[in-house]
């Protein structure tokens, strides 16, 4: 009896693989849909938990309540400028140091990596950085959630591992020609690892984007300075929507008729409010996946 045997290329191969794919891509994108969903259907219809999939009806009430508070457009910039700034001096220090660790002629090079490398292993904790954050007179400024932000251990070192890929002939080439450090580093390295400061800007512009804890252990006296994600924590954790909007639902005339509406456009908030804080982070990843993929595999694999 000739035995049945799966080749490369079977079409049986083929289905069991788009439909694993496809399973895992329905499961992860379910609770963007949900929440879109929500965040666009009739109000009612949410509040009645009757909305599992596509939207039911079409109302962009919500959306008008929270693009018309002065309080998250406050938060919302709050957190584009963090985030920008934040992701920009942290990547440049990544490179800068990775630079200088990667030359193998750096005095006492292996123990300043075994050294900064400690503390991702070793944290003391949140009391330990509390007390510097304050003694060094950062509380409640912004210095306090800055700088402690632009350094970043993990960064530094796949920087490193990443320049140590480059050809050294590149680096001994310029110094020939008369170049300085400052001069490979910004004329020759930065051009070359695009791919990796790819990487680093999108691991820091992801945690900063959704960063709100230090804000509101560092931060407490400035809620003008508070990002997104605290207007979400706020508003979602601590339950106070209409609060952390700054808008009051039943002061809008039409809605004060049906009280039902007020609570259901209050449910409905949230949804709405994730989507706004999430989407900017969906339409910029596109732009940097074939970055992110490539620096992320050379990054890695070679030390």
């Amino acid at each position: 009896m000739k035995r049945k045997t799966i080749r490369q290329g079977s079409p049986i191969v083929d289905v069991v693989i788009y439909t694993f794919i496809g399973i895992v891509a329905l499961v992860t994108l379910y609770p963007f849909i949900y929440i879109a969903s929500n965040s666009i259907s009739d109000p009612i219809e949410v509040a009645a938990n009757s909305v599992w999939l596509f939207p039911k009806g079409l109302s962009f009430k919500s959306y008008e309540k929270v693009f018309s508070s002065p309080s998250i457009l406050r938060s919302f910039f709050n957190s584009v400028f963090f985030t920008v700034l934040i992701t920009l001096l942290s990547v440049t220090n990544a490179i800068m140091a990775g630079y200088a660790l990667s030359k193998k002629g750096m005095v006492f090079r292996r123990g300043i990596v075994i050294f900064i490398m400690i503390p991702m292993f070793f944290s003391a904790g949140m009391i330990p950085s509390f007390v510097i954050i304050n003694r060094l007179g950062m509380f409640n400024t912004l210095w306090a959630i800055i700088l402690p932000s632009i350094v970043s251990i993990w960064n530094i070192i796949l920087a490193r591992t990443y320049i140590t890929t480059l050809p050294p002939a590149l680096r001994e080439a310029a110094r020939i020609d008369g170049a300085n450090d400052f001069q490979i580093l910004f004329t020759i390295i930065f051009p070359l690892v695009k791919p990796i400061i790819a990487v680093l800007a999108l691991y820091t512009a992801l945690g900063v984007w959704n960063s709100w804890f230090n804000f509101m252990i560092y931060l407490p006296k400035y809620p003008e300075w508070h990002p997104l994600q605290m207007f979400l924590v706020k508003s979602l954790i601590w339950g106070n929507m209409s609060g952390a909007l700054g808008v009051d639902i039943a002061t809008d005339p039409e809605l004060l008729r049906n009280k039902m509406m007020i609570a259901a456009i209050g449910g409905q908030l949230k949804y709405t409010v994730i989507m706004v804080a999430s989407l900017p982070v969906i339409m910029i990843y596109p732009f940097v996946q074939k970055y992110f993929i490539q620096g992320a595999l050379l990054g890695s694999l070679k030390e």
